[in-house]
């Protein structure tokens, strides 16, 4: 029987008295320290050396341990030191050093040393996710599929052993494997399974993309590059004439042209789920037929459908090989029209100039007899 998961108090309790007293815990502790190459290490030690300031000896033995299943329903499981756990714990407090870190007090109370490097890579206001991506040469995310963000870039070629620090081997895997895809026009992974990695999305087609060339009837020795991933060779032979240059002397009679439309005739049977071509060979309206991928693609995509069609011999794999490059719309100058301003007021608060009635010059004699017209004589 498999140990259940329970949030109960009592669970809660027996895991945490399932812990060794502090005895047992310095001296398994010391003996890894020891074994891990902190020679100094002793269960005389305030605190263990290795770890950050302030850590205990308790907090520490949490950080290194996990638990394995006991097949006992009434224990949570055997607490068991990992050393590989205690590598990378000192690997992480090395490298929270370097960022200027040297104690946990400033992180929630029970934060391991890897949840604190993972909070400080996520703060946003520190630079040090940049930094650190820069400094392994890593400036801008074209390298990664669409929506990846800094951080999630950052796990993705994360060292393994070394906590906080990038990979370069991983790095370099990573590309190629993004490359790959691109090539085929697959910037994002939407089409395939949730939580793929580049890596393994290319691991997943790149068994499709060895069918592909196989169908075609082309190995690699006719690329420059014979070392070049089945996947990148199917892009290559799938844009010619264009990529004409990536490839060596065409054999007699074939065209680029021909090699282009088998590719991509291929590309689409073997995502539709046709690993080969023998069972096109037994249909009747082939016979006498030399039968290649175009001849087989529009057997199947013709209509009516023949009777001694070949089933398909595995699941089809058509979204996995569809392109996700977004195609920008152009416009050109179609009239956006203003309804709105900001810039001008409405027609009922604006302010319109007071014309002024025409003039004339009068003379002193006009303005006396005006006056006495209008006062009258006193």
């Amino acid at each position: 029987m498999v140990t259940s998961v329970s949030n109960s108090a009592t669970a809660k309790v027996a895991a945490s008295n399932s812990l060794p007293n502090i005895a047992k815990i310095r001296s398994d502790l010391t003996a890894a320290l020891i074994s891990a190459g902190v020679s100094d290490a002793s269960e005389q030690d305030l605190t263990p050396k290795g770890f950050p300031e302030g850590v205990s000896w308790t907090d520490a033995y949490r950080m290194v341990t996990k638990r394995v299943e006991d097949k006992n329903p009434k224990t949570p499981g055997t607490l068991v030191l990992s050393q590989d756990l205690l590598s990378k714990t000192l690997s992480g407090t090395q490298t929270l050093k370097d960022l200027g870190v040297t104690s946990l007090s400033r992180f929630p109370r029970g934060t391991s040393v890897m949840g604190a490097i993972d909070q400080t890579m996520q703060n946003k206001s520190n630079g040090i996710l940049a930094s650190t991506l820069a400094q392994a040469g890593i400036y801008d995310l074209t390298a990664f599929p669409t929506g990846t963000t800094a951080y999630q870039a950052f796990k993705l070629v994360e060292d393994p052993t070394n906590p906080g620090k990038i990979s370069s081997d991983r790095y370099t895997e990573y590309k190629d494997a993004f490359s790959a895809l691109t090539s085929l026009g697959i910037t994002s992974l939407k089409n395939f399974p949730r939580a793929y990695t580049a890596i393994e999305a290319k691991n997943l087609i790149e068994p499709k993309a060895d069918l592909m060339l196989s169908m075609v009837g082309v190995d690699k020795s006719l690329f420059k590059d014979s070392s070049i991933s089945s996947l990148r060779a199917l892009s290559i032979l799938s844009k010619l004439p264009n990529s004409i240059d990536q490839l060596n002397d065409l054999p007699s009679g074939t065209t680029s042209e021909g090699l282009a439309m088998q590719a991509n005739a291929a590309k689409k049977l073997v995502s539709m789920g046709y690993d080969n071509l023998s069972g096109f060979s037994k249909m009747a309206s082939l016979q006498g037929t030399a039968v290649t991928p175009v001849v087989a693609l529009k057997a199947v995509m013709g209509a009516p459908k023949a009777a001694d069609l070949p089933r398909t011999t595995s699941t089809s794999t058509e979204r996995y090989f569809q392109s996700t490059t977004a195609v920008a719309t152009k416009s050109f100058g179609t009239p956006n029209p203003i309804t709105t301003t900001i810039l001008a007021k409405s027609p009922g608060s604006r302010v319109y100039p007071n014309i002024l009635p025409p003039t004339r010059i009068v003379t002193a004699a006009e303005v006396l007899a005006a006056n006495i017209a209008y006062w009258g004589k006193r």
